[in-house]
């Protein structure tokens, strides 16, 4: 009875006499209904997106006590012309509180970025690869374990190159392999980002400088400037 108050059904009589007028009447409401089922697909669309995001989490992100949150990409603040370049997010509502300086961006297992700034309204996403992200401690683990090979190849110093790679050394007889994974062990770092994937070695180069050493080239294995949203593993207290 509310609804039927509030937004009368039109009567025969209130449509227009023109027949072309009715058409065109009739032509609007259907384009206004379809409309409205399209925003709404898409917002289903989108949540079952986000959803998945958050299933693709490892477990310890999951339990860890604060939830993470899902912050959608602006496009804005990409530089196309710089694979490394920052990002910006934006931040809802009550959660420039649950984002602090430092914190861990990721897509699945992978880490993307670092929170490098946060304001009112954005916040700012270097990824990894950047050369201002200075040095991270990580371990290098076979991407395939099986009982030939260890389980820990190496302990290294990541480090970008200036471009879209990070670099590292380790010793010669270490076992590295192209594929091998490389994974946070940095303990300056949040606690919920131990154990997660940097990259993936690409490259494995003798040193002749270091005949007892060689080179290993990373690469992320995802990156933010190609997803619209990541998952942030907020640290901050909530509002």
């Amino acid at each position: 009875m509310l609804t039927s108050w509030v937004r009368p059904a039109i009567e025969p009589a209130d449509l227009p006499t023109d027949e072309k007028e009715r058409n065109e009447l009739a032509i609007a409401e259907r384009d206004f209904f379809r409309q409205l089922w399209t925003s709404q697909m898409l917002r289903a669309t989108e949540l079952a997106d986000q959803l998945r995001e958050l299933q693709a989490l490892p477990e310890s992100a999951l339990r860890n006590p604060l939830p993470p949150i899902n912050l959608p990409i602006d496009i804005t603040g990409r530089k196309s012309s710089d694979v490394s370049s920052t990002l910006e997010l934006k931040l809802m509502r009550g959660n420039s509180n649950r984002i602090m300086v430092g914190d861990i961006a990721v897509i699945g297992s992978d880490i993307v970025g670092r929170i490098t700034r946060v304001g009112l309204t954005r916040a700012e996403l270097t990824p990894q690869n950047h050369k201002d992200m200075g040095l991270t401690r990580a371990a290098i683990i076979p991407a395939h374990p099986s009982s030939l090979r260890p389980p820990l190849l190496a302990e290294i110093i990541v480090q970008s190159n200036g471009g879209s790679s990070m670099i590292a050394e380790v010793p010669a007889k270490s076992g590295v392999q192209i594929g091998d994974l490389v994974q946070l062990d940095d303990p300056s770092w949040p606690l919920s980002g131990a154990g997660l994937t940097l990259g993936v070695v690409v490259e494995v180069v003798q040193l002749d400088e270091a005949p007892l050493r060689q080179r290993v080239v990373i690469h992320p294995r995802q990156r933010a400037r190609d997803v619209s949203r990541v998952i942030v593993l907020g640290t901050g207290v909530e509002e």
